[in-house]
């Protein structure tokens, strides 16, 4: 299985910090992934044998050419590829041009068009190296709060 992959790598590791106020499922398993979440990218990436990856390409049509998929950006040439796997946001998934919008069923443009999202933000402290925060847990879920809902001191949860 994947996870049993990630463990054996050492991407992956159960979580065995306590986390107060998490719900857990009988019979579920938690994993942490102790060096961020962008090391599985990163791993998968590795094991590809090759894959070229490039950052911040806009891209703005999908179209079917040949049995292959011929991806236009906002800037440079299109480029063919025999998958393409979309991980953008469901809006901008939605603007695309091209067969894309022929191939997705009016059922899934419903589903998709239905998502909705909510605003996250995120605010990191770092301390000096050594900087012990004594509390019984390695990350809390907050429910009184009308504006924080979840603490973490990263290294406890991490194990490192």
């Amino acid at each position: 299985s994947f996870y049993e992959e990630l463990l054996s790598h050492g991407i992956l590791e159960p979580l065995t910090a306590p986390i107060e106020g998490m719900v857990v499922k009988e019979g579920s398993c938690n994993y942490v992934a102790p060096q961020g979440i962008s090391s599985i990218v990163k791993y998968y990436l590795k094991q590809s044998a090759g894959a070229d990856v490039f950052y911040e390409q806009h891209v703005t049509r999908i179209s079917l050419r040949d049995g292959k998929w011929e991806v236009s950006r906002k800037m440079g040439p299109p480029e063919q590829f025999d998958i393409v796997i979309l991980t953008m946001p469901v809006p901008q998934i939605l603007q695309l041009q091209g067969d894309i919008v022929n191939i997705i069923t009016e059922s899934q443009k419903q589903q998709l068009e239905s998502a909705s999202y909510s605003s996250r933000y995120a605010l990191g402290l770092f301390y000096e190296a050594g900087t012990r925060i004594d509390v019984p847990w390695a990350a809390q879920y907050i429910t009184d709060n009308p504006c924080i809902r979840f603490i973490s001191i990263d290294n406890k949860k991490r194990n490192i």
